[in-house]
């Protein structure tokens, strides 16, 4: 949490955006309870809003993306989660 707190503080981040792993039904499992703790938790520790976003299908998203890519197995498994995160907010921003 201390990381996060430098990093949001040197970024100048005025709130914050986490995916939020829905079921596919559009239900909240155990996953998204814990992942609304931990809302609370960064709230707590940066006083900054939290808000939720679906996160259903950014992982298949970011991989259609690196399919066309032309990278390597190994270079696209290191992108996906960069990738995904950026499907999430771009969703958020209405993108």
């Amino acid at each position: 949490m201390a990381r996060l707190g430098a990093i949001i503080a040197e970024t100048g981040a005025e709130a914050l955006v986490v995916g939020l792993p829905l079921n596919m039904d559009g239900s909240e499992g155990e996953q998204a309870r814990l992942t609304r703790v931990f809302g609370k938790a960064l709230t707590a520790a940066t006083g900054l809003t939290v808000h939720y976003q679906d996160e259903r299908l950014s992982s298949e998203t970011a991989d259609a993306m690196l399919a066309e890519s032309g990278l390597s197995d190994k270079k696209r498994r290191a992108k996906r989660d960069m990738l995904a995160a950026c499907t999430i907010l771009g969703d958020f921003l209405g993108h």
